[in-house]
């Protein structure tokens, strides 16, 4: 049992930090005169129709991508703050890739406007990772920067190549991208199974594609060679430089590779949902990553249940102001309370953790 108590100790953080947002949320709703209880209850009982699991589903899958993308530079204390500005970058690759190449098969379509994706994110993500690695530049200042950068030359391009037969009058977008370019809906699939989820829902394979990274990044960081080397750098970066292990070449391909996984977050909207990539593209994505990550504690898996926790919160907001006549931005306050709860939780729970390891040393 004391063995376990530092484990214990570590997985109870992030349940302690939903339950603390819970609680000062239900000061707020208590202060505009509502019933907490029945405010959640209408939450759970909206999120439970079939349109809302779809929509969750739908919201979790470029969360998945943008926590996972956060969440690897962190583990070797990369602090990527930039995925925004990368998942543009890869979207607009993608674009490119998908109006730009016609008559080719859907599936060698799909192939290369992913890949467009991933190397539009990483190589604007290896400019703050050689700029750290040969002259120092702390990454959070450059990666926030490049965000900047990102957003107004994919604009400025955006309207060199935008359709021109809209007119002028239209909202500017790329042309329409052609059939094999659009990423197949799992509606037909879960329908098949049981799952009753409406047929206008836009959940799309990007979920599964979302899922398996996830799962092959954590086997990947915990049973090979590479993985290890990973945990040594972050843990004690000098006894890993002294038993031989670059520790900066080690950052400096996870900032890579966090960049690559960036650059997939926006292909869920992209390919399933708009079908062009237009002026009023999403953003958010990449600093609620950092969010998915900190509450995830940085482990690839707990990315999952991360995002769908934040994707059921923004489906319940809506649920909320349509029905409960509560502000939504109830719920925005939730998701930060359970942000400044997580930093809390975790560091109050380190303290702890170091006092049992070193109970157990003595």
């Amino acid at each position: 049992m004391r063995a376990g108590g530092p484990l214990l100790a570590q997985a109870a953080a992030p349940i302690v930090a939903v339950l603390a947002g819970g609680l000062i949320a239900s000061a707020i709703i208590l202060a505009i005169h509502e019933n907490p209880l029945r405010v959640f209850a209408l939450m759970a009982a909206f999120n439970m129709q079939p349109g809302s699991v779809a929509s969750i589903l739908t919201s979790a899958t470029p969360l998945i991508f943008a926590g996972l993308a956060t969440a690897i530079g962190f583990r070797v204390n990369v602090f990527n703050i930039g995925v925004e500005g990368q998942y543009y970058v890869g979207a607009f690759a993608a674009s490119l890739a998908a109006f730009g190449l016609r008559g080719v098969p859907p599936a060698l379509h799909l192939t290369v406007i992913v890949a467009a994706a991933m190397l539009g994110g990483l190589l604007w993500g290896w400019v703050p990772a050689v700029l750290r690695r040969r002259r120092g530049a702390h990454e959070v200042i450059t990666t926030i920067m490049m965000n900047y950068i990102a957003f107004n030359i994919v604009l400025y391009l955006l309207g060199l190549v935008r359709d021109r037969h809209l007119g002028s009058t239209a909202r500017i977008r790329t042309p329409l991208f052609p059939p094999s370019a659009q990423m197949p809906r799992l509606t037909p699939l879960l329908n098949a199974l049981g799952a009753p989820l409406p047929s206008y829902s836009t959940l799309n394979w990007f979920l599964v594609i979302a899922l398996a990274l996830a799962m092959v990044v954590w086997f990947w960081l915990r049973r090979s060679r590479f993985g290890y080397e990973v945990r040594a750098a972050a843990l004690n970066p000098p006894a890993a430089e002294a038993a031989g292990i670059n520790v900066a070449q080690i950052q400096f391909v996870m900032f890579l590779l966090s960049g690559a996984i960036a650059g997939l977050v926006g292909l869920s909207d992209l390919l399933g949902r708009t079908g062009y990539f237009d002026i009023d593209f999403p953003k958010g994505l990449g600093f609620l990553g950092i969010s998915v990550a900190l509450l995830a504690r940085n482990d690839p898996l707990g990315v999952i249940p991360a995002a769908l926790l934040f994707g059921y919160l923004d489906r319940g907001a809506e649920g909320i102001q349509a029905f409960g006549s509560v502000p939504r931005e109830v719920i925005t306050i939730l998701e930060a309370v359970i942000i400044l709860a997580i930093v809390v939780s975790y560091e109050i729970m380190g303290r702890y953790v170091r006092v049992l390891r070193k109970q157990e040393a003595a």
